[in-house]
């Protein structure tokens, strides 16, 4: 199973954003290169080309790959259910 750095931003939304490159094989991989400041530079960068701007972030986490799968799936169904 495959691990993805999903880091939170401090948004009035919530909003998140999921690396799905790279992908690490295990939660200590992943938090080993999160926490390792060569890294957080690119994936500074990365951020950067995607908003176009710094961001706010609130937290990073390590999550298993199905898990980012379920957990939006569920976030999908419940907005379905309040819009009918």
């Amino acid at each position: 199973m495959k691990w993805l750095m999903v880091v939170l931003f401090a948004t009035i939304h919530g909003d998140f954003y999921i690396f799905t490159n790279p992908t690490f094989d295990s939660r200590e991989e992943c938090i080993v290169a999160a926490m390792n400041p060569e890294e957080q530079k690119k994936y500074v960068r990365k951020l950067i080309i995607e908003y176009g701007k710094v961001m706010p972030i609130h937290g990073i986490n390590c999550l298993q790959q199905d898990e980012i799968k379920r957990i939006i799936e569920d976030a999908s169904k419940k907005i379905d259910e309040k819009s009918t």
